[in-house]
């Protein structure tokens, strides 16, 4: 299946609709024979969304079929690809990728609703209506597919009945293979929309468009029913295998059954060839962090678009890496001197997966219609069989709820987020579905889950700690007056984190940031990670670590309990420089800190993409502070390293500023006084966007110095409560080098 190699569209994405600047990069990747996306078709005439959680397989000759898996319905069967849309692809908001099945083009096509009969052979679409016409049905479950060489075989369960299916086309005809285990009951499979059969007996039908049918093996008998063309299925003791052919133009010919089973084994690759890139290794020695980056594969014979989104490690030398648009790669050579990393395409067709975690060496991808497990049955380096781990999540067509990252925790549990549905601008939301703007906590057999948190607007990324803390990212925009690191433990969830039209049932109050980010720091957040014990990475294991998309920089966290119990605090950037956004990060067993980036919505990133590693160079002075504690008088800034006591001393080695944000329906916040509160102007945020600049530059009234020289205790002039909190020095250590930084954060109340 065709669609990409992309020049470099999305510098500068926003969240607004994009007319591509280059031609369609994307009509030239091999996709692969199966591709998970929302897709719409054309329905009766009319385009319309036709599956949220879709699998659109190629058959070969040209011949493709969309098949629904939460309804288990073959949407369309038709000759052609695709109309383009889809924001991965052409960077457009809000336009689906559209089947190509209008005019002559279909064999067949089916209306919205179940493709499989209940117990009772009723096929009425019993959803709840909070899901808007999407949705699992209640007595079929996907659960996957085989791929065998280039045949998709389809794995799913129908009132118990366990049923492989295939699809094939040849010349001018289609067959459907199907094999079902043995079943009590009778079952009942659409097979054609109502409007198209002209006729139905027995083993045969016709629909309208010149196209008949025809049943090869025993098992299933066609009638012309209200729902359309059905195939009825009695009750089977053994095993039962048949087929349904389509052609057009002449009359259908009965294919024989195909063992399917036999075909979920571990069949032939498709991507053979390996690649090799160089890394670069830094021969920085003076710096506290230095970074290496792996060579990006984008040089590949599937002209697959390489956008690293998120990755995990196999063992200490290998790692899994995905794609934006749905490729999982393995990069083997980790544990070398990088002069030779071996690059494998191990699976395609995801669906926008942003989330990789290996569980015993097995890799799981998170995309936006499941969690998949990735089986490679034959070991022969690529995956065929895309098992559906958890897919409970529902999914609207909007493009912007992105499904973001894929953690556990020590007890084997997952960890996933989701973005809320941003109309295209940015601006406000499409109608809320169940699991819009939520943390979903996931059974480690993936049968059960609970949702953890609320009101999320685009999380970016997230982290869990190791007393199970959970942190996220956020993006500014309705209801986020600004960029933020949400904070809450397991006893406080489920929290509610402040985009009210996805507040959903968490009836709590609105759960503040542990700090909130000015755009200079954070215009996009991303994940976070706790550096773990055992490991020398210039900073204190516990700690944490948090990724700017937007910024493509990484900062320390330095969180301040408050009195109360609640979580404040800020963040000091760690001085890397990065080939891309920060959007992924994990600690190696070697200490090392590997992080992955892309650019495709706003962000200042150098490159395309990037896979890169941080060293710590040990024995390197750090500068940075290791903790800043807010207190009733301002704060107290610890180092690790003495500083000149003069200097410390000195009022003049320091400023600071305050302001407030207002959170609305509004997008975003302007940065209002904390000192001489406007209540007017703050008023008319909440109605209209206004973007007013009021800062409050804050007096140093004191500096007390440690009898170490490692801590100074600052006096900030009227210090209260505020919503953004900056302090800068200018110091020196007592060597005379220089150490200069900024800290950000946010002031609720004192520590002590």
């Amino acid at each position: 299946m065709k669609s990409a190699l992309a020049p470099s569209i999305f510098a500068a994405l926003a969240l607004s609709t994009v007319t591509p600047v280059f031609a369609a990069w994307y009509e030239d990747m091999q996709i692969g024979p199966a591709w998970s996306n929302t897709f719409a078709a054309t329905i009766d005439g009319k385009e319309t969304p036709a599956a949220v959680k879709g699998i659109l397989v190629d058959l070969g000759d040209g011949v493709h079929a969309l098949f629904d898996t939460e309804t288990l319905r073959v949407v369309s069967i038709y000759k052609g690809f695709v109309h383009w849309g889809g924001t991965p692809w052409t960077g457009e908001h809000g336009k689906l990728i559209r089947i190509a099945n209008e005019g002559d083009n279909a064999f067949i096509t089916t209306p919205a609703g179940p493709g499989w009969g209940d117990a009772s052979g009723n096929f009425t679409d019993k959803r709840s209506k909070d899901l808007h016409g999407w949705g699992n049905l209640d007595y079929a479950k996907f659960k996957g597919f085989f791929r065998d060489g280039k045949k998709i075989i389809f794995s799913y369960e129908v009132n118990g009945a366990a049923v492989l299916e295939s699809l094939e086309a040849s010349g001018d005809s289609v067959t459907r293979q199907f094999q079902i285990a043995p079943h009590k009951g009778a079952l009942s499979v659409i097979l054609g929309g109502a409007d198209a059969v002209e006729s139905a007996s027995g083993p045969a039908a016709a629909l309208k468009g010149g196209v008949t049918v025809a049943v090869g093996g025993k098992g299933p008998t066609l009638s012309k029913d209200k729902e359309g063309l059905v195939a009825k299925i009695a009750a089977a003791s053994a095993p039962l295998s048949f087929t349904v052919t389509y052609a057009k133009g002449g009359k259908a010919a009965p294919a024989a059954p195909v063992d399917l089973a036999a075909r979920t084994k571990g069949g032939d690759g498709i991507w053979k060839e390996t690649l090799t890139t160089t890394g670069k290794v830094s021969t920085d020695k003076d710096s506290p962090w230095v970074v290496d980056s792996l060579g990006v594969p984008d040089n590949n014979p599937w002209k697959s678009n390489i956008r690293f989104s998120g990755f995990d490690f196999i063992d200490e030398d290998t790692a899994a890496i995905s794609t934006w648009n749905g490729d999982v790669w393995t990069v083997s050579g980790l544990k070398g001197d990088w002069s030779k990393l071996t690059w494998k395409r191990f699976a395609s067709g995801l669906f926008e997966p942003l989330g990789v975690k290996v569980v015993n060496g097995v890799v799981m991808v998170h995309g936006r219609d499941q969690i998949t497990r990735l089986y490679d049955l034959n070991k022969d380096g690529e995956a065929d069989r895309y098992e559906a781990f958890f897919r409970d999540n529902a999914v609207s067509p909007n493009f912007h709820e992105f499904a973001f990252e894929l953690q556990t925790d020590k007890a084997g549990n997952f960890y996933t987020c989701k973005a809320s549905p941003v109309r295209g601008g940015g601006r406000g939301f499409d109608t809320i579905y169940p699991h819009h703007g939520t943390i979903l906590k996931i059974s480690p057999d993936g049968k059960n889950y609970q949702v953890i948190a609320t009101g999320l607007r685009a999380p970016g990324g997230m982290a869990v700690g190791p007393n199970g803390e959970i942190t996220t990212g956020e993006n500014e925009g309705s209801w986020q007056p600004r960029c933020k690191i949400n904070y809450f433990t397991p006893k406080q969830a489920p929290v509610f984190l402040g985009t009210e039209p996805s507040k959903h049932d968490v009836n709590k109050p609105y759960l503040e940031p542990l700090c909130f980010l000015p755009m200079e720091v954070d215009n996009s957040g991303a994940s976070q990670v706790w550096v773990p014990e055992g490991v020398d990475f210039g900073l204190k294991p516990g700690e944490l670590i948090h990724c700017s998309y937007g910024q493509s920089s990484i900062y320390r966290v330095l969180p301040s309990p408050a009195a109360d119990g609640t979580m404040q605090g800020g963040v000091v950037k760690i001085p890397v420089s990065l080939g891309s956004s920060a959007q992924r990060v994990r600690f190696h067993k070697d200490g090392s800190l590997y992080l992955c980036g892309l650019r495709g919505w706003q962000t200042n990133a150098a490159s395309e993409t990037a896979f890169q590693r941080i060293r710590y160079n040990k024995g390197v002075e750090v500068t940075l502070p290791n903790q800043v504690e807010l207190i009733k008088t301002g704060v107290r800034i610890h180092f690790d390293v003495p500083v000149d006591a003069e200097l410390a001393a000195d009022v003049e080695s320091y400023s600071a500023e305050r302001w407030n944000y207002v959170r609305s329906s509004q997008y975003g916040s302007g940065e209002f006084s904390v000192d001489k509160p406007d209540r007017e102007l703050e008023k008319q945020a909440q109605e209209k966007e206004i973007r007013p600049n009021n800062h409050d530059k804050i007096k140093i009234k004191a500096v007390r110095v440690a009898k170490d020289g490692k801590s100074v205790e600052i006096d900030l002039d009227g210090h209260k409560p505020s919503d953004q909190l900056k302090v800068s020095w200018d110091l020196e250590d007592k060597d005379k080098k220089v150490i200069k930084g900024d800290y950000y954060g946010t002031y609720r109340k004192p520590s002590k």
